[in-house]
């Protein structure tokens, strides 16, 4: 009887040991990922392929410049899952405007998709940043040229933001005066992907 015990012992103590080899790697993972979001998969690039390209297609968003804040939180893009929304629209002075958005993205340990105005680029070294968005504002019929402005690389919550600057001739100020609203046509957003390696 005391030999059947230590045989037991001994197969449950083995599968105890087994199973934390098995998953307890895989929990330190989650937690890695849940604090880290994106960037996790920057550090662990061994596991993961990286890829951008360039989106086809014009994104057409509704801008008020008389009331600057009701723009928070308009959507640019969504395909179900990605996001591109405005974060804040701000004005130095008459005629010259700021425009910034904020693209959320999705993870997890699978890979991640963010669709953004910014390239990421993986490295071994690390990740490189571009901005590759182009836009135009358009007010009745007339195009207006945006430059970038702003832009960040990721933040641990799967986003990242990027702005551009609008300087409006004086000529038409006083139309947007009365008629508030101007489109902001967005090109060039690029969709950036992780995917993990096959084992």
């Amino acid at each position: 009887m005391k030999k059947f015990f230590n045989l037991n012992t001994f197969y449950i103590a083995l599968a105890i040991i087994a199973l934390s080899i098995l998953f307890v790697p895989r929990i330190f993972d989650k937690i890695d990922f849940q604090t880290e979001g994106i960037n996790y998969f920057i550090e662990h690039d061994e596991n993961y392929h990286q890829n951008a390209h360039a989106l086809e297609g014009e994104y057409t968003i509704e801008i008020d410049l008389s009331h600057l804040e009701n723009n928070k939180g308009k959507v640019l893009f969504d395909d179900g899952e990605n996001q591109i929304i405005v974060s804040e629209v701000t004005s130095s002075r008459t005629g010259e405007y700021e425009f910034f958005f904020r693209a959320n993205g999705v993870s997890d340990l699978g890979g991640a998709t963010i669709i953004s105005g910014v390239e990421h680029t993986q490295h071994h070294d690390g990740l490189t940043s571009d901005f590759q968005a182009k836009a135009e504002a358009v007010h009745q019929g007339e195009t207006y040229d945006l430059t970038p402005s702003a832009y960040t690389g990721l933040t641990e919550s799967d986003q990242d933001e990027f702005g551009f600057h609008l300087a409006l001739p004086n000529d038409i100020m006083t139309d947007l005066e009365e008629n508030g609203t101007i489109d902001i046509v967005v090109t060039d957003l690029y969709i950036n992907i992780w995917a993990r390696k096959p084992v």
